[in-house]
């Protein structure tokens, strides 16, 4: 009875062994996949005389601005130029970690435009007082400059990302880190170009910000083009495989 217990036991943690290995396995194939499919990559990032680093795959593309670059006034913004549009259906999340001079004039500005020489583009403005005042505004070429969303008290929040999105389907929408706040607003389509960022409306106010980063993430095009979509398919297989196997050894044994 020893040596039958000592022998199950060993079978046992033997099978254990090979179902860890397996899921080790599809872990690491996974992980290899989405390095090789991912491009790091340079885009211009103008008004500052060089070149600037992003993280691109298929679908998204990641880039940070340090709290100096939102000092800029709104005639020399800095401007983050996409190689190719990002048309119709995208997303672009906004993590703010910006420190903020106490005044009411100490905000970020981000303009979201269309590629000449269209018009329209989408406005943040994002006031970092105690206020935490948000405004969304839209321009276009039919109906001109409008505020479509005001709130001057606790308008944004930090608790997640402030996003914007547009589909074809479902139109503009943008929530304030915490809620929607602007939902299906038709702009007739609407592809990324440029980003605008700056901080003062003339050159001579002061400073906004003085630490911290603000980083952008955009998604856009199809999902299933990107190797992430297709992690829980590749688990399951490497799973079911493992344990098909196991199951065949464990019989002939």
């Amino acid at each position: 009875m020893i040596i039958n217990y000592k022998f199950s036991t060993y079978n046992l943690s033997y099978y254990h062994l090979l179902l860890v290995l397996g899921l080790g396995l599809g872990l690491t194939v996974v992980v290899v996949v989405s390095i090789f499919f991912q491009n790091p990559s340079f885009s211009q990032l103008t008004n500052n005389s060089q070149e600037f680093q992003t993280t691109k795959t298929n679908v998204s593309e990641i880039f940070v601005l340090p709290f100096n670059d939102t000092n800029n006034d709104r005639r020399n913004p800095v401007e983050y130029v996409f190689n190719e549009p990002k048309v119709n259906n995208w997303i672009i999340s906004i993590y703010n970690n910006l420190s903020y001079y106490n005044n009411n004039d100490s905000k970020t500005i981000i303009k979201i435009k269309e590629a000449p020489p269209s018009e329209k583009f989408i406005e943040l403005m994002l006031f970092g007082d105690q206020s935490k005042g948000f405004i969304v505004s839209v321009n276009t070429n039919d109906t001109g400059y409008m505020r479509m969303y005001v709130n001057n008290q606790n308008g944004w929040s930090t608790d997640g990302p402030v996003t914007v999105s547009h589909a074809n389907v479902q139109g503009l929408t943008v929530t304030n880190g915490k809620r929607i706040v602007l939902d299906k607003l038709g702009l007739n389509g609407f592809d990324v170009g440029s980003i605008d960022v700056y901080g003062k409306d003339e050159s001579s106010m002061p400073n906004s910000t003085f630490g911290g980063s603000i980083q952008f993430e955009v998604l856009s095009g199809s999902l299933t083009e990107s190797v992430l979509y297709y992690m829980p398919l590749v688990m399951i297989v490497g799973v079911g495989g493992t344990v098909i196997f196991l199951l065949f050894w464990k019989k002939r044994n």
